[in-house]
């Protein structure tokens, strides 16, 4: 009996928003200071907005008992 194989390698890119920054965040973030800008990133919360997942596949292999 034979059966075929491939390798199939899924990658899922994901793009996360947070809720709209408050004045004093903005400011925080546009000052380009990267402890400011952690600071920000301490009080928001990321969430999902869109994904997209993309497949390649390779060869197929024929595999023989």
């Amino acid at each position: 009996m034979a059966k075929l194989r491939k390798l199939v390698t899924y990658t899922d890119y994901r793009w996360e928003e947070t809720e709209e920054l408050t004045p004093e965040q903005l400011e925080k973030w546009k000052s380009g200071d990267e402890g400011l800008q952690e600071e920000v990133e301490d009080e928001v919360e990321f969430e999902l907005s869109h994904d997209k997942c993309l497949e390649d596949h390779g060869e197929i292999e024929l595999i023989e008992d």
